[in-house]
């Protein structure tokens, strides 16, 4: 009986050893599964950042901040925007001489060019509530808070699409107009809140310049708070002024033209003015000249994206 004890016993020691020695394997295939994963994780994000979806995230954050702001029990001080502005360039042979580093948009005839910016106007529209969260707040005077969503070139090769090395903007709006964005049965210009006004502008619209660049930017009126009062009248804003006329949307906006002042006298079409869904006076997604007297003329109280 003794001695069957003992065999016994033998067998237990080698049984505890032989699970140790599985448990020590297991831990080391663990270990080194962990470190193909972070190894193939590392691969993805590098293919993902050479396909450039960075500026995809960006424009994710910016949104998510405009919502989280606009939301808001605190004041809209204490709860930062983080939106950036992009710069991207229109091209057709990636050559870029006016920018370094930007997104680059590959295009080959004059309907790509349009599609390029229409979409910029869209991101734009999307990354600052489409008029229906206010995330400017409340002001004592009143101002217009600009928000710079992209700064967009169009390089040399995009020239040569163009012979008359420019674009008529009626033209681009007819385009938004008639265009359903990709995967919905809605134009353009209908999720801007734009089609009836377009329907009902009868001035000039003026051109883009392809040696120029131009912002793709909106804008929202801060509300007047309870201590706060109307230091100037609702028609004038900085140098520029709105359209005499308004008229209801088919989204429940209220639209007007904001047009430039040269020597009294209205002059020519500059962007949308829009009335969002929240009842701020806001700046449909428009494309101005950079650095122009159109864009000073907006009499941007504050420019809220980073550049």
């Amino acid at each position: 009986m003794l001695i069957k004890n003992k065999k016994v016993k033998s067998k237990i020691f080698h049984f505890d050893f032989f699970q140790k020695n599985c448990r020590g394997e297991m831990t080391t295939q663990q270990i080194v599964i962990f470190i193909i994963l972070i190894a193939s994780f590392a691969v993805l994000l590098f293919f993902l950042f050479r396909l450039n979806l960075g500026s995809e995230t960006e424009k994710e954050i910016c949104h998510n901040s405009v919502i989280v702001r606009g939301s808001s029990v605190v004041s809209t001080e204490a709860v930062p925007l983080d939106c950036k502005r992009s710069y991207v360039c229109i091209t057709e042979d990636g050559s870029c001489e006016s920018m370094t580093k930007p997104i680059e948009k590959k295009v080959k005839t004059k309907e790509d060019i349009y599609e390029v910016l229409a979409k910029e106007m869209v991101d734009c529209w999307w990354m600052f509530g489409e008029g229906k969260v206010n995330y400017v707040g409340e002001d004592l005077i009143p101002g217009m808070y600009c928000s710079i969503c992209s700064q967009i070139a169009f390089d040399n090769s995009v020239k040569e699409i163009l012979e008359e090395g420019e674009l008529d903007k009626e033209e681009f709006y007819n385009y938004l107009y008639l265009k359903n964005m990709t995967g919905s049965d809605e134009t353009y210009l209908d999720y801007l809140g734009l089609e009836e006004y377009y329907n009902n502008f009868e001035e000039e619209f003026g051109i883009i310049d392809l040696d120029k660049q131009y912002y793709v930017l909106t804008g929202m009126n801060s509300d007047v708070s309870t201590w706060g009062y109307v230091a100037v009248g609702g028609l004038i804003v900085g140098g520029i002024a709105f359209a005499p006329f308004t008229f209801g949307g088919s989204a429940g906006f209220v639209a007007g033209t904001l047009l430039a002042v040269g020597g009294g006298t209205v002059g020519y079409f500059v962007a949308p003015v829009v009335q969002g869904e929240v009842g701020n006076r806001m700046i449909s997604p428009s494309l101005i000249e950079v650095n122009s007297e159109e864009f000073e003329g907006l009499g941007c109280k504050k420019i809220v994206t980073i550049s």
